[in-house]
């Protein structure tokens, strides 16, 4: 699917906690207690509560580390889809997590709901 669907049901995170960071060669998954996971393949931006970027996509061999740590056991308080572009998750911490569909050409992200859909983006 070309684009974030403006139906993404992204509100299945809302009062649940991200329970685990994956990092992997295919991207980064974000797996929550209940809900499902979210694997980010493409770009994906870690904001503090000030809007300020503190972590986001780059290559493997140019990190010196990742700071997405800080929304481990928060809860999502929030969610907000800006269709066709991203989806963010707004955290109990303040923190939003943003994962952009920003290469047409490619999968940028697959969304994985405990009990179904995936819904691959």
């Amino acid at each position: 699917m070309h684009g974030v669907p403006a139906d993404l049901p992204i509100q299945r995170f809302v009062g649940d906690a991200l329970f685990q960071v994956r990092i992997g060669m295919d991207g980064v998954h974000f797996a929550f207690g209940r809900a499902g996971i979210i694997c980010a393949s493409g770009l994906w931006e870690l904001y503090d509560s000030d809007g300020n970027v503190i972590d986001r996509e780059q290559e493997h061999s140019d990190r010196e580390c990742y700071r997405i740590h800080v929304i481990l056991n928060a809860d999502v308080t929030s969610c907000s889809i800006d269709a066709p572009r991203s989806f963010s998750l707004i955290f109990s911490t303040g923190h939003r997590l943003t994962i952009y569909d920003d290469m047409p050409q490619y999968e940028t992200c697959t969304v994985s709901f405990e009990g179904g859909p995936e819904v691959i983006i």
